[in-house]
């Protein structure tokens, strides 16, 4: 019976409309990127911490508790607000850079969208490792979008225009690609050798031969308006935490972020109705295990 009243009271709350915050709760907190800022929300929604950004797309909490995040830039901050590290790509026309990953070593990858490279940086932002993507025929600000370093020691790259995600080895040849239903925003390589990758109207897990396995519309949560699915985060239970741009309409109505299970049921959404975070591209749920540094 307890479920049962949970379970409407929680439908009940999906239903109306309200300030700026979560809709069920995420049970963690909330790093996320938002209109011209990176965020920290407690699970009931506050803000407990944000840093002022340019157009964040790619964010991440570190072990040491500081904010790496991409902005054009790649920026880490201290919870006071200290830049202790910063890394400008040569070439700033077309965006700069949407990417960033830290690795084990202290090097910091990052996917320059501008130039349709990607690099690792050392400690001092000195690049250390290079190489050429082969990303089609695109505009200068649609290269890529999310790159990761993967285990095997290739990178994953989101060719975002282009519509696929190509992973590369360091030599800079081709390990694997599959061509997207969209615009190519994120890909997450999973345990299972799996690869989940986010188009903008889905999210789609394709096995090692390239087979769709499972997907996930933006049309498949009943009375939940869902727009332009951008960052993914896959949690060690297997829910899938996704960021939105371009989140609201005009009214207000939207979704910024949300939390699914593999059974395509809501467990959580935050809506801004005064769309003050319009477009929420990278969002991680800190929750423990979840986002190793490679994958």
């Amino acid at each position: 019976m307890r479920q049962i009243v949970a379970g409407i009271a929680f439908v009940m709350a999906v239903g109306l409309a309200r300030a700026d915050g979560f809709e069920g709760t995420p049970e963690a907190q909330v790093l996320a990127t938002g209109g011209g800022r990176v965020l920290l929300l407690s699970p009931q929604g506050e803000t407990v911490w944000e840093h002022k950004a340019g157009t964040p797309h790619d964010v991440w909490m570190l072990p040491n508790g500081n904010v790496l995040f991409a902005d054009g830039n790649i920026t880490e901050v201290t919870r006071d607000h200290k830049v202790v590290f910063e890394y400008k790509p040569e070439i700033q026309k077309g965006g700069g850079a949407y990417s960033c990953q830290r690795l084990a070593n202290g090097n910091t990858v990052v996917g320059e969208n501008a130039s349709g490279r990607v690099v690792e940086v050392d400690k001092e932002g000195k690049v250390v490792f290079s190489f050429m993507t082969r990303y089609g025929k695109t505009d200068e600000h649609h290269h890529m979008r999310m790159v990761r370093k993967l285990a095997n020691g290739n990178y994953l790259v989101s060719h975002s225009q282009a519509n696929i995600v190509r992973e590369y080895k360091p030599d800079g040849t081709t390990a694997w690609e599959k061509a997207t239903k969209g615009l190519a925003f994120a890909a997450v390589r999973l345990a299972n050798g799996n690869t989940l990758i986010s188009s903008l109207s889905q999210i789609t897990e394709y096995d090692k031969d390239g087979n769709e396995v499972w997907e996930f519309k933006k049309t498949d949560l009943p009375g939940v308006l869902i727009q332009n699915i951008t960052g993914i985060d896959v949690l060690p239970n297997g829910n899938i935490v996704a960021g939105c741009y371009a989140a609201y309409t005009k009214e207000g109505e939207g979704t910024g972020m949300f939390e699914i299970t593999r059974e395509k049921k809501l467990v959580w959404r935050y809506v801004s109705p005064k769309r003050r975070d319009s477009s929420m591209m990278g969002v991680h749920k800190l929750v423990e295990g979840a986002e190793p540094p490679l994958r």
